[in-house]
């Protein structure tokens, strides 16, 4: 009798678990189903910047990035300068920032040779017609509000075209850059202001690009000064700061390839004031071979071949500053970095320090990995090598 018991309960037992494991395979691609429509997973399009599903949903930056010309999506609460601000709207679709009794008259020698391009992204080779042998301002629009995004460039065929790129489209900080990456090119008007590149200098499209930073709604520009190349001022123009005529002494902030210009102080009191450094400190670095935590690099003089169309904000150039000082990292993990497309050497006081130097020229650097590169002595992305010093 115990045994017929215990024969019974042995069976119920392995039935269950048998039905169990049916349940379980029947029903495992039904509850797939459901999180991937909970998390709206898309299968056709796996790839995700996150292994978290939550992270991607409320990170834009981890979104897959498959769709340049409708963005990422807009922001769940838009900032108040997104907002239209009730002006007049200009030729180039954009607001005007002022009544036109307050408005400055643009410069009688700048004729006004302009192009309006809707729908930008699907008109590359009108852009690349215009832009052809000229010097341009060029105005990006969203015309629902009436905000802009005013540049300037010589080289300006890929300059413009570079807002069309990911890695620069989805990897730049700037505000303007990546309101686009947000909100796409769907509903964006660019301008296309040109000058001959014989008649006139980089000096006058500095000047166009100032006058409009002032007299248009540019909420987009972040840095709302520009700097004048040295040469001699045929009037005094009331949209150029007073620092920018030729009395004051500018200050070129270069990183480590001495190409790019980081920042532009438009004086050395702005300097001592902004960048928060001494006057007997600046005068170790200016116009010197030192370079400050072995990054930065100070001139009153601009230098050949300078960029100057990649400029940080204020706040971005600060946060990069106390990034490098050595006063917060230990000594104890030094590195140094090879690039070897360039074939230089750098020391850096930390990873930290190594990886964000990378970023500013890849785009984008994973810590993580490179880690994992200075532990098994291989070459991150087919060109830099790190190691502990």
């Amino acid at each position: 009798m115990p045994f017929s018991w215990g024969c019974f309960i042995l069976q119920r037992y392995v039935l269950r678990l048998n039905c169990g494991f049916i349940f379980h395979i029947f029903f495992r691609k039904k509850i797939n189903l459901k999180t991937h429509k909970r998390f709206n997973y898309n299968s056709a399009k796996k790839r995700f910047y996150s292994t978290s599903a939550r992270k991607t949903l409320t990170s834009p930056e981890s979104k897959p990035y498959t769709d340049l010309y409708k963005g990422r999506g807009k922001p769940k609460y838009e900032p108040d300068w997104v907002k239209d601000n009730g002006m007049e709207r200009s030729p180039f679709g954009a607001s005007w920032a002022k009544e036109k009794q307050n408005r400055l008259p643009l410069p009688d020698k700048y004729t006004l040779n302009y192009k309006n391009i809707s729908n930008p992204y699907n008109n590359r080779d009108l852009i690349k017609e215009i832009c052809m042998g000229n010097r341009v301002v060029y105005i990006w629009t969203y015309l629902p509000t009436g905000i802009c995004l005013v540049g300037s460039s010589s080289n300006s065929t890929e300059r413009v075209l570079s807002y069309f790129e990911k890695k620069y489209l989805f990897l730049d900080n700037r505000r303007g850059v990546q309101f686009l990456a947000n909100y796409g090119f769907e509903n964006i008007q660019l301008t296309i202001i040109y000058l001959d590149y014989h008649k006139f200098s980089l000096r006058d499209i500095k000047i166009l690009e100032a006058y409009y930073i002032n007299e248009l709604n540019s909420s987009l520009n972040t840095q709302k000064s520009v700097y004048l190349p040295p040469e001699p001022l045929e009037s005094v123009l009331p949209f150029i700061n007073l620092t920018n005529r030729d009395t004051a002494v500018p200050i070129f902030v270069y990183g480590p390839d001495l190409t790019r210009v980081l920042y532009i102080f438009n004086s050395k009191t702005t300097f001592y004031i902004e960048f928060k450094m001494h006057r007997s400190t600046l005068e170790d670095y200016l116009d010197k071979e030192n370079k400050l935590y072995n990054y930065f690099t100070f001139s009153s003089n601009i230098f050949n071949g300078s960029d100057l169309d990649n400029l940080l904000s204020l706040n971005e150039l600060i946060e990069l500053k106390n990034s490098l000082n050595p006063k917060i990292p230990s000594r104890l993990n030094e590195v140094k970095l090879k690039d070897l497309v360039l074939n230089k050497e750098f020391n850096f006081y930390s990873l930290s320090q190594a990886s964000l130097y990378i970023k500013n020229i890849e785009g984008t650097c994973d810590r993580g990995i490179l880690r994992n590169h200075m532990k098994n002595n291989t070459i991150y992305k087919k060109r830099w090598k790190i190691e502990k010093m």
